[in-house]
């Protein structure tokens, strides 16, 4: 079988392809998202590519931009590129600099697709990027979840190359002479995966030649465990949790302490209210104690009570921020951050993750910083049309909860200027036309 029927049936089995709807690729300019690229092509399905320049490989991530950029030409299709301040990001959430490449990533790769109506995300991962994150997260402990590793489709993330490994994937692109780049990191040991690929997975495969085939098919039955417990613990939960009111469960204590094996249902049952496994342990190791009555445990949106035979799980209500006006030349303090507005007279462009540049003469003082509110829109920074909070919202995969938790910078108007820090208003982009700029920032 060849490689283009192989990979046309492989996506028809998971649902990944269809000519019907235009599909977003992630391309760095490495062998494995630009053979994606060839493949795609080759099938004639259609998409878009999409390029991210963290800014960290210096002269070596432009060489990447570039290569990209020829590619989109050559295959005349829609280009997305975006270059990232990825340190200034990492420093400003307290995160290391893989995380906060990661989150910068698909955080902008979904707002492409929400915002250009694509159906998927499509990413490069081989069966062997499969079985490293299996033996990364056997290393840092994991549940079934952790075990069959890398999935062909979550959501809207799709990974159509799962069929092949990445010597076919390297064998490949040499025959067909493919042109890509080298990321000299991936050779680097001071990162743990890359630890794991050039040094375990080699031993391993000494022992068991076809290791990435084996992963495969234990994918496929961790997967299918996982499916047995996720079913079997929601039959648990609508016999357990009986809502009182609303938002408001009550849980016989007895009930789950029956429950064997205790803390794998436990964990399950409470997974969808975002407790932590440590946070459950902290309840179990408390259900003997005389003096529980009274104790509990939070979740980022959820509170559990111990009350005597019960526990009472409860929604937390999510709380507005207060009103604040900002003025130029001035600050507010909001989520623990510093909001700035700052005037110039010439215009400038910002690059730069919580700092924009708006067209000052279009801004009516004072300002309000505000939280979402019912029926809130804006139109995003190059969209042409309107698009409901909400629905912006869930394109970034963030909850009813913690939208409120979002800063809005409005202008005197009531138009949104800036959803903090993620984007800023169209209309109030700077133009030819622009004669002063005022700089927003948060920090």
């Amino acid at each position: 079988m060849g490689l283009l029927e192989r990979f046309l049936r492989f996506g028809e089995e998971h649902d990944l392809i269809s000519r019907e709807h235009r599909t977003l690729l992630a391309v760095s300019g490495g062998r494995d998202s630009v053979l994606m690229v060839h493949l795609f092509a080759k099938a004639k399905l259609p998409f878009g590519i999409a390029h991210c320049n963290f800014q960290l490989r210096g002269q070596h991530a432009d060489a990447d931009e570039e290569l990209v950029r020829n590619l989109a030409a050559e295959m005349e299709v829609p280009l997305f590129v975006k270059r990232f301040d990825t340190i200034a990001y990492a420093k400003k959430q307290g995160i290391s600099i893989e995380m906060a490449a990661r989150a910068l990533r698909y955080e902008w790769f979904e707002q492409i697709r929400s915002d250009q109506h694509y159906r998927y995300i499509a990413l490069a991962h081989h069966q062997n990027d499969s079985v490293e994150t299996v033996l990364l997260n056997l290393t840092r402990g994991t549940g079934i979840a952790g075990l069959h590793g890398i999935l062909p489709k979550r959501g809207v993330l799709i990974r159509p190359l799962l069929f092949l490994t990445r010597e076919e994937v390297t064998q490949t692109v040499l025959e067909r002479n493919l042109v890509y780049r080298e990321d000299e990191s991936n050779f680097s040991t001071d990162y743990l995966r890359n630890k794991i690929r050039l040094e375990v997975v080699p031993r391993l495969k000494a022992i068991n030649p076809s290791l990435e085939r084996t992963f495969q098919e234990n994918s496929r039955r961790f997967e299918e465990m996982e499916t047995l417990l996720k079913n079997y613990s929601e039959q648990l939960r609508k016999k357990l949790f009986v809502e009182t009111t609303s938002n408001t469960y009550q849980i016989e204590l007895k009930a789950l302490q029956e429950l064997k094996p205790l803390r794998t249902l436990l964990y399950e049952l409470f997974r969808p209210y975002q407790f932590l496994p440590e946070v459950l342990d902290d309840l179990v190791s408390i259900w003997q104690n005389d003096n529980r009555t009274g104790k509990q445990f939070f979740s980022d949106s959820y509170k559990l009570l111990v009350d005597r035979e019960n526990l009472i799980l409860q929604k937390k209500e999510p709380v507005d921020l207060p009103h604040q006006f900002l003025q130029p030349n001035q600050a507010v303090i909001c989520q623990g951050f510093h909001l700035t507005v700052k005037l110039v007279e010439k215009p400038v462009k910002m690059n730069e993750f919580g700092k924009v540049a708006v067209d000052a003469d279009k801004l009516l003082f004072p300002l309000l910083v505000r939280s979402w509110q019912e029926g809130d829109w804006f139109k995003p920074l190059g969209m042409k049309g309107k698009k409901k909070l909400s629905d912006f919202f869930i394109s970034l995969k963030i909850s009813r909860f913690h939208k409120k938790e979002i800063p809005l910078l409005v202008n005197g108007n009531g138009d949104i200027v800036w959803v903090v820090p993620h984007r800023m208003d169209d209309r109030y982009k700077i133009t030819d036309k622009t004669k002063k700029v005022a700089i927003l920032e948060c920090i």
